[in-house]
This record gives C-alpha cells, sequence and structure tokens, in this order.
C-alpha cells in the first residue's frame, strides 16, 4: 500500500514539475552525450589510424644519409625480422598548369608497391619510368586524374611526367612538410611518388633511405632502439615512428581529443549533478508538509529516503536514452569528418556497447548521488519540524546592500523586502549562486577555447611572421632572384633567408625540426621572448622555440649540437634565447653564422613585403614567373589554410559550446522556477493579503536578477580557469597553449546570461500570477 500511494504520488510529482524535470534530463542527456561522442570518437579514431599504419606498413624506423642503402642487408638482422626498404627521395620544386609549389618526390619501384610505407591507390595505377603518383590531397585540390601532365623541376630544367594514378601513403596522412612545417597547404607543399631512375634524373641531391617495419609489434620499440643505435654508429640520421611528421601531428592531435575527452564529461556531469541536486533540494523543501504528514502517520524513514531517490533516478533515466542515441551520432560524425578530412582510408565507425553501458549506468548512478542529500535531508525530518511549512529564518535587520548604500534604506517596503529576502534564506541564494555560476562557466570555457585559436593564429601572422610572401629559388639562384625581386613593381622590401631539416641534440634529448636563417637585421620576423622582450637575431649561437626547452633539457647559454639531414654535417651552437611562438619549436640563425655550412652563406629563397597599395597575389604570380623561382607561398594563404585546418576544432568547439548553452538555458530555468515553487507558502501569503500577481513577480524577478548579477562575474571567472585549464593539458612540441581570450567575449556571454536569465522569469512570474491561493491557505494552515 506504502509503495502504492508513494509510487502515484512520484508520478504525479513528474507531471506536475514536468518542465523542471524535462530540464534536468536535457542537462543528463548533454552530459551523456558529450561522454558517449567523444569517448566512441577517440575509439573510432585511434582503431582507424591504427589499421592504416598496419596495411600500409608505416615504418617503425627510419635512417638516412649517405650509405643508409648499404646497410640494408644488415638491417634486416635487426630485432623482431623487420621488413626493409631503401628508397632516395628529395625536394624538387612541382609544376602543376601555371602554379608551382615547393614539392617532394619520393622513390618506389616500378610498377611494385614497396614493401614498407605502402601506397593506397585511390586512381589509376603505380607509376612507370617518366610516370608519377600523385598523392591524394595534392590531387583532390588541383583535380589531378590519370593521364594529366606534371613537371619537376630538374637540376637543368623542368621536366614534365604523367599522371599515372592517385594515392595516400600513411607517411602523408597529414601532408606536412616536417615536424615544424605542419600547417601546410597543397597550394605551397605537394608529395609525388616516382621511380627511382627518375629520382636520379630530378634530384639533384637524393636523400638515401632505410625503412623498417616489423609485424612483430611486440618488437617494434627493440627494433627502434637497435635501428637507432645502428644509425649512430654509421652517422646517420634516425627518425623514429614518433617522430614522423604526420605521425606525430595526427597522434598529438588524437591523444590531445582524446584528453578532452577524458575531461570534458566530467565538466557537463558536474553541471548535471548540481542542475538536479538544486531541483531536488528545492522541491524537498517545497513538500515539507507533505513529508511531515508521511512522517507522523508512520512511513519509515528509509522508505522516505527511496522514494525521494527515485526522484533522482527518473532524472537520469529520462535522460539516457536521447543521450545515448545523441553521443552515437555525435562520435560518428566527427569521426567521418576527421577521416574524411584527411582522406584516411579507413574510417571506423563501431558501436561500443562498453561506452553505452558506462554511460548510461554513469548518469543514473550521478543522478541517484544528486538525489542523495536531499532524499537524506527528507528522510532526517521530525514531523515537528517538517510540519512548520515556513523554515525558521534569520533575525531579521537590514540586508547587506542596506547598510553599504544607506539610501536604498528608504525604498519602498516591498524592495526592501527583496533586497533582505536574499540573505534572510542564505541557502536559498547560495544554490540560485551556484547554478547561474555554473551556467556562466560552462559557456564562457568553450567560447575561451574558441578565441584561443583565433588567437594564436592572429599573433603568427599578425605580430610574428611579418612577411607577406615566402619565395623559393632553385639552388645557387638566390643572388641573381633576389635583385630581380627587389625591382619587380609592388616589392617593398626583399630578404634572403635559408631553410635546412636539422636535428638538434641537448642532454635530455634530441628535436627534428627546421633552422631558418634570415638577414641580422630581419626586419620579415619579429623575435619576442616569454615575457615579450625583443631579442636579437645571433650570428653565432641560435634562438630556439621555447617548446624544445624541456625536450631538449637546454637553458640559455647551453650548447646545442646541430645536425643538418642534407649534407650530414653537425655544427655546434651556443644557445642565445627561447622565442615564443605558439605554433612550433624551430631554430633560428643569422645567414651570416652559416660560414661553417656554406661559404659563402648560400640563401634558398626570398622574404618578400609588398607596399600597401599593391595586391599580395598579383605580385605573387608576378614573382612566379622570375627566372629561378620555384615556388611562391602567400602569407594570406598559409593563414586561410590554418584557419581552415582548425575548422573542425571550430565545429567541435561549436557543438559543446551549443551543448554548454542550452545546458545553461536549463540550469537557469531550474534555479529561477524553483526559487518561485520553494517560496509559494510565502508568496501566497503576500498575494492573499493584497499584493498584486504582476507586482509580486517583478519583486521575485529582480531578487533573482541580482543573484545572477552576483553569481555572474565568479562564472566568467571559473569559466576562464578551465578553458585555461584544458589548454594546458594540451601539449604539441612541447608548447604549451595558453588562453587567449577576445576582449568583447566575457561581456557577450555576461549579457547572453542575463538575457537567458530575463527570459526565464516568464514561467516563473506566470507560477507567481497563476498560484493556488486556496491550496497555499490549506497548507499554511496546517
Amino acid at each position: 500500500m506504502v509503495s502504492t500511494v508513494l509510487a502515484r504520488k512520484l508520478r504525479r510529482d513528474l507531471w506536475r514539475n514536468r518542465w523542471q524535470f524535462s530540464a534536468a534530463a536535457l542537462v543528463i542527456a548533454i552530459g551523456v552525450a558529450v561522454y558517449v561522442g567523444a569517448a566512441d570518437a577517440y575509439v573510432n579514431l585511434d582503431e582507424s589510424f591504427s589499421r592504416a599504419y598496419a596495411v600500409q606498413r608505416l615504418p617503425d624506423a627510419t635512417l638516412s644519409g649517405s650509405g643508409a642503402v648499404a646497410l640494408r642487408d644488415e638491417a634486416a638482422g635487426l630485432p623482431g625480422r623487420p621488413v626493409v626498404t631503401v628508397r632516395r627521395q628529395g625536394d624538387v620544386g612541382i609544376r602543376i598548369g601555371d602554379h608551382t609549389l615547393v614539392g617532394r618526390a619520393v622513390g618506389v619501384p616500378t610498377q611494385q608497391q614497396p614493401e614498407v610505407s605502402r601506397l593506397a591507390l585511390q586512381s589509376g595505377r603505380l607509376p612507370r619510368r617518366g610516370e608519377v603518383v600523385v598523392e591524394q590531397h595534392l590531387a583532390d585540390h588541383f583535380h589531378l586524374e590519370p593521364g594529366d601532365r606534371v613537371a619537376l623541376l630538374a637540376p637543368d630544367d623542368w621536366r614534365t611526367f604523367r599522371v599515372s594514378g592517385s594515392a595516400l601513403s600513411t607517411e602523408y596522412l597529414w601532408p606536412a612538410r616536417s615536424r615544424q612545417e605542419i600547417m601546410t597547404t597543397p597550394e605551397h607543399f605537394g608529395v609525388v611518388f616516382a621511380t627511382a631512375p627518375d629520382i636520379r634524373r630530378v634530384v639533384a641531391e637524393p636523400v638515401d633511405q632505410l625503412l623498417l617495419y616489423t609485424a612483430d609489434r611486440d618488437r617494434a620499440p627493440a627494433l627502434e632502439q637497435a635501428a637507432s643505435s645502428l644509425a649512430g654508429e654509421r652517422g646517420l640520421l634516425f627518425m623514429s615512428r614518433e617522430e614522423q611528421p604526420s605521425y606525430r601531428a595526427l597522434r598529438e592531435d588524437v591523444d590531445g581529443f582524446g584528453e578532452m575527452a577524458r575531461l570534458l564529461p566530467w565538466v557537463f556531469l558536474v553541471a548535471g549533478v548540481l542542475g538536479t541536486y538544486v531541483l531536488l533540494s528545492r522541491l524537498v523543501t517545497s513538500q515539507r508538509a507533505i513529508i511531515g504528514t508521511f512522517a507522523a502517520n508512520g512511513f519509515p524513514a528509509r522508505t522516505l529516503r527511496r522514494h525521494y531517490l527515485g526522484y533522482g533516478v527518473a532524472a537520469g533515466l529520462l535522460g539516457v536514452v536521447p543521450g545515448l542515441v545523441g553521443g552515437w551520432f555525435v562520435g560518428r560524425w566527427f569521426t567521418n569528418a576527421y577521416t574524411t578530412s584527411l582522406s584516411v582510408p579507413v574510417a571506423v565507425t563501431s558501436l561500443h556497447p562498453r561506452t553505452l553501458l558506462v554511460g548510461a549506468v554513469g548518469a543514473v548512478v550521478a543522478a541517484a548521488a544528486a538525489a542523495w542529500v536531499p532524499a537524506g535531508a527528507a528522510a532526517r525530518m521530525s514531523p515537528a519540524e517538517a510540519m512548520r511549512v515556513a523554515p525558521s529564518g534569520g533575525t531579521g535587520g537590514r540586508s547587506l546592500l542596506e547598510r553599504a548604500v544607506p539610501p536604498l534604506r528608504r525604498l519602498p517596503a516591498r524592495w526592501r523586502m527583496t533586497l533582505r529576502g536574499i540573505t534572510r534564506n542564505r541557502r536559498r541564494s547560495a544554490m540560485t549562486v551556484v547554478g547561474v555560476a555554473v551556467s556562466v562557466g560552462l559557456v564562457m570555457t568553450f567560447a575561451g577555447l574558441r578565441d584561443t585559436v583565433d588567437g594564436l593564429i592572429a599573433r603568427q601572422f599578425d605580430s610574428i611572421q611579418l612577411q607577406d610572401a615566402e619565395v623559393h629559388v632553385a639552388p645557387g639562384t638566390a643572388p641573381t632572384a633576389l635583385g630581380r625581386i627587389r625591382a619587380e613593381p609592388g616589392v617593398a622590401a626583399a630578404e634572403p633567408f635559408a631553410r635546412y631539416d636539422v636535428t638538434l641534440t641537448g642532454p635530455q634529448g634530441h628535436l627534428l625540426t627546421l633552422l631558418t636563417a634570415m638577414a641580422p637585421d630581419t626586419t620579415m620576423h619579429r623575435f619576442t621572448d616569454a615575457d615579450g622582450n625583443p631579442l636579437v637575431l645571433p650570428d653565432d649561437s641560435v634562438l630556439l622555440g621555447i617548446g624544445a626547452r624541456n625536450e631538449l633539457g637546454v637553458e640559455v647559454g647551453d650548447p646545442v649540437e646541430v645536425s643538418i639531414a642534407a649534407s650530414g654535417q653537425r655544427l655546434t651552437r651556443r644557445l642565445a634565447g627561447f622565442v615564443d611562438e605558439p605554433m612550433s619549436p624551430v631554430a633560428y640563425t643569422s645567414l651570416a653564422g652559416l660560414g661553417d655550412v656554406h661559404s659563402p652563406p648560400s640563401a634558398s629563397g626570398v622574404l618578400v613585403r609588398v607596399t600597401s597599395d599593391a595586391d599580395a597575389e598579383e605580385v605573387a604570380d608576378r614573382l612566379s614567373a622570375t627566372p629561378g623561382v620555384v615556388a611562391v607561398l602567400t602569407t594570406d594563404t598559409l593563414e586561410q589554410a590554418m584557419t581552415e585546418t582548425f575548422g573542425l576544432y571550430h565545429a567541435l568547439v561549436s557543438l559543446m559550446l551549443t551543448f554548454a548553452a542550452l545546458m545553461a538555458a536549463a540550469l537557469l530555468y531550474n534555479a529561477m522556477s524553483a526559487n518561485a515553487a520553494e517560496r509559494a507558502v510565502e508568496l501566497g501569503t503576500l498575494r492573499a493579503a493584497g499584493m498584486r500577481g504582476g507586482m509580486l513577480g517583478r519583486l521575485v524577478a529582480t531578487e533573482s536578477m541580482l543573484l545572477v548579477a552576483v553569481a555572474v562575474p565568479l562564472g566568467l571567472a571559473v569559466g576562464a580557469w578551465l578553458a585555461d585549464w584544458f589548454l594546458g593539458r594540451y601539449e604539441t612540441e612541447g608548447y604549451y597553449w595558453s588562453l587567449t581570450l577576445d576582449p568583447s567575449t566575457p561581456l557577450v556571454v555576461a549579457g547572453t546570461i542575463l538575457a537567458v536569465a530575463l527570459l526565464v522569469q516568464l514561467p516563473a512570474g506566470r507560477t507567481v500570477r497563476r498560484m493556488d491561493l486556496p491550496r497555499i491557505v490549506r497548507e499554511r494552515s496546517l
């Protein structure tokens, strides 16, 4: 009988407060969706890449340098019985129609798949002599098909090749030129695969490479260690799979997403628990008379506890199914969007029962946990205490605002009552402030993540890289090209630069990076340390990106060994300082300091700044026709490519921002409506005493908005801290991102929350105007 009565009461309460419980269920559903979507996407991406790496045999180790080819037989005896492939590759100019770009030609067997780093053909066939297979990202961008023609810049002239097909390579799933040139675009960089004889024809100084892969994945670490030792003994450059640019970029990206996938659900879960707790604690407070009646009639405390726990479980169950379905769609959408954007040949979008089970159980347990304290409070009430509908208040007196602002004491009684109501029931006020602060914090967190990426891009291209274009020239033609470029109309300034793929070695390890050499008094690049202090480009030492400090274990003044990949030369340079740049820890020196590499120092390109009245694209088109010019890379195009690269990140953050906004609206609605419902007897008494419903609604709204005004700054601070904490968990190349907020963002978030808070006053005001006065009077007379 007791269970039947309480079950009927539970159903009726859920229906009577259906909008409040729907809001609580929405909060829980969003939490479940975020968990399931993030967890599924992370697992799917990890499996997609792992399968592609296994099928196409991404190398576990790569040895580069003169003499690497001769080590094939010796390498085959390393641990794990590795599969071994030798090849040659080198950077070349690529011309497609009228467009030229910096490219890379990679050697493959004639009409055969290489044993290691196989190609996933997307069209056509493997190349014969005089043919190339074009990497898929380049083929898609320029709409290349089998039978089309491309030209490669040989030492003597451009040579034309027929396109035999297009293919994906796991070495270029993220088509990066190097680990420090991750943000490339097909306008700037592309890869073609050619036969070994053709590589010797078009590449002046091809790099010999030895690629090793072990099918016994348990032995991969042993193979890597042995290959590293072999490379050190023979004076070769060693690159592990972890250091391969595409693998490293995608691994860090997926791991960073996995870190967020582990942390994000906790943010939404905490918000859901708090929202459900506020709703149920106020429900218990509003039903004190009913609880007292049950207790006086012999209902056991454990029965009452189970009953009010049932409200939390019900809210959790209401949110589970839509949360699971929504999370599955989110995970599938993100996996497909991510793999499609990279043209990954295998996209795994499996259903993961464990994730669904954890999400469902976690939602119900969290909702029940939120109900535990209110349920315990209901079970502990004595009949005498519970039957006193209005809890004992304070001693009265002036509010804090009245004491701080004496003129407020002359306000009409009804407005002084509103001010004093805030501190009269501190628990209710604290709950409202917490609920609103959580809402603000959620929105602010994701707004901050969005702003940070936009700020990093703006900082890189507005404050650090000051050139408008980067011109790459054929070897030995830089002095002549520099004079011609300076004479071009629209060119305000032009400076030579050189760039080398290098390995930096310090006490704690080594780092594959770029060494960029510029004019000592360059105006094309601004160097500053972490405190914003300017640094001078040194002649006999190097500046290093601050992200490399931890990887190399070096400090200012320490020696750093610099190994140049193309020539195998090893130099020792003093570390002159750390530059604070958001993208990657590259090294810088002056051209004058490279006399022991090339004497006289040899430039590989020209940095160009155009006049204010010139069109950078038009100038770039003219420069590309200059004799000796291999490619012209405009800064605007690179900035656009970087923005597009972060497009998926923006889409994900925008989705999370939408979830946060919906959750914030639900939390605000519950906080505001529960505020009115909890005070039903008090407000009904005032209404019965003759105060009009409209005035009473305005008084309640004013009190709520004052609490919102207190909560908003707290929520902004918490949200900014959370965003910065999330960013601090994401590390790339040793560089930790920090929060960069647009100055208008806190104002927009605060304004939006205030507008939503005003909007949700409407149903609360309607509740006040439609109060059932006879019922309230009956409850008051108990």
